[in-house]
């Protein structure tokens, strides 16, 4: 039985839906069979004035109102309507995927399910008394956790509101120590300015002296000579001793001599230009937690790489990575239809090779190749010699995405709702798309991978969270901690997942500028 807006099955508590959206308080005179509402007598008659699209609803008098007589009175047939087809009764049911649904649904979404049945015509045999208690049952103990829940994200706002003042004092302050440095590296820089002005200056002086004494020996020689003139002797004397005089002067001259005198000060433009590839101050996380987790953030180390090449035209877009067995890094560079080689011991970019269309994901296949999924239904083999070069391709009929191999298989997502197994000659072995039930496992998958016995396939759904099959592709399981809500991808050792959270930029950060999250498995 319904039990209207009150939720009691007690007479007095049976109130008009309508005024009590009002906040009045009405006892209620009819029962709507198709609404499955109550109402006062004022808003049952404004209620019939509207019938709805199928012919007018059938009313109840509140004489029948308990438990017994109303059931009796309600009508053998559903009353609710179809979300998605709102004409429609949901007066079917399938037992394959234990759901309601109109005729029209059935026709288009159950067209393969077997156990079908008229909802009107099996009630009895379908319907179950103590099925009707559980789900009661069920869904208060769902309304007092939700409600629990509820109240714990109410204080976390509260919280949240606090921390961000925090947060945003942090920020603040940080911006005081970065000016702390350049008020020390501005000083550093004038006391150089000083120091060499200083210098600069002490030789103009000196120079000065020198040409000064120069110039009053050259006077004193000068009237010397005019006042010997008669005396042959000193005259002959003064004539040496000034030619001496003035092969000096010429010589201090030359060693003297200075067109311009220049100070200026040329700015070091790498650190402007560093500061321009941030974007902001640093990291700002947000993370929802009623109680203390254990911490899934295992940052191993951090380097940076810097991985434009000069033919780039785009600004770097890292879609995936891939680890060679010598320790090199593979970079699937989207945005410029290229793939890089990384060398973080040198922290250098030592290979680029020009692909045909844009790659999504990396995986290594043999000691010298490598397998690239690309936008266009392609995978691509790459061979890893002195230089790397493209070898043999496959076309497939469906978009690539993830990317994983293992026992010469190759592990395929098409970032929606299939999973494909290859051999390496390009036969498809199996395509995974639903459970043993006929639900669809997937929503949007993207990278893949395979653990190292090949017993378990794990695929990144980026709506549902991590995906778990087995090799012959049976559902085993979905991890949905909102932290594997992601679009990152998979780097795998041994029997541990590292999920890299965010993609790459034109600097590359060991392990790609963003946190590292671990699961053992």
């Amino acid at each position: 039985m319904a039990t209207g807006c009150s939720g009691s099955d007690e007479f007095v508590n049976f109130k008009c839906c309508l005024c009590e959206k009002k906040n009045i308080t009405k006892v209620a005179d009819t029962y709507c069979v198709d609404c499955q509402d109550y109402y006062c007598s004022p808003c049952t008659n404004l209620h019939k004035m509207f019938p709805s699209a199928v012919g007018e609803h059938h009313f109840i008098d509140k004489s029948s109102f308990n438990t017994v007589s109303l059931q009796k009175s309600l009508p053998s047939f559903p009353v609710e309507r179809c979300e998605a087809h709102k004409t429609k009764l949901l007066d079917m049911y399938c037992a394959d995927h234990d759901e309601v649904a109109c005729a029209t649904c059935i026709a288009i979404k159950h067209r393969t399910c077997q156990n079908i049945h008229s909802v009107p015509e099996e009630i009895d045999t379908l319907y179950q008394k103590t099925e009707v208690e559980d789900i009661k049952q069920k869904m208060l103990r769902i309304k007092i956790k939700m409600e629990g829940t509820e109240k714990a994200k109410k204080l976390l706002i509260k919280e949240l509101n606090v921390q961000k003042e925090k947060a945003a004092e942090s920020i603040r302050q940080f911006r005081k120590e970065i000016e702390e440095v350049l008020d020390t590296l501005e000083m550093a820089t004038i006391t150089t300015l000083e120091e060499k002005y200083k210098n600069a200056i002490e030789k103009l002086e000196n120079d000065t002296n020198k040409l000064q004494k120069h110039i009053d020996e050259l006077k004193r020689s000068s009237q010397k000579l005019t006042k010997s003139a008669g005396n042959k002797a000193q005259e002959f004397v003064n004539v040496k001793t000034s030619k001496k005089q003035i092969t000096e002067a010429y010589e201090a001259e030359a060693l003297t001599n200075t067109s311009a005198a220049k100070i200026e000060f040329n700015a070091d433009l790498t650190m402007i230009n560093a500061f321009k590839d941030f974007k902001t101050f640093g990291l700002v996380s947000v993370s929802e937690s009623e109680n203390m987790r254990d911490k899934l953030y295992d940052v191993k180390s951090k380097k940076q790489v810097y991985i434009k090449y000069e033919n780039d035209r785009q600004t770097c877009n890292v879609y995936a990575s891939c680890f060679t067995d010598d320790g090199l890094l593979f970079l699937a560079d989207y945005s410029n239809k290229a793939l890089k080689l990384i060398d973080l011991s040198s922290e250098s970019m030592i290979d680029r090779l020009d692909l045909h269309a844009s790659p999504l994901s990396i995986c290594q296949i043999g000691k010298n190749e490598i397998a690239i999924s690309l936008d266009n239904q392609t995978i691509q083999f790459v061979s890893m010699g002195n230089k790397l070069k493209t070898a043999k391709q496959l076309k497939v009929d469906h978009f690539c995405h993830g990317l994983a191999c293992k026992d010469d298989k190759l592990f395929i997502s098409d970032q929606r709702t299939s999973v494909y197994i290859y051999d390496m000659n390009g036969s498809m072995l199996r395509k995974i798309t639903s459970d043993k039930q006929g639900n669809t496992i997937f929503r949007h998958n993207r990278h893949i991978s395979v653990s190292n016995d090949g017993k378990m396939i794990y695929v990144a759904d980026c709506t549902k969270g991590l995906i778990v099959l087995d090799l012959e592709g049976n559902y085993k399981t979905t991890i949905t901690d909102p932290d594997f809500v992601f679009y990152g991808e998979f780097v795998r050792t041994n029997e541990e997942i590292y999920l890299c959270v965010d993609g790459g930029s034109q600097k590359l950060f060991r392990s790609m500028r963003v946190l590292v999250q671990k699961w053992v498995f």
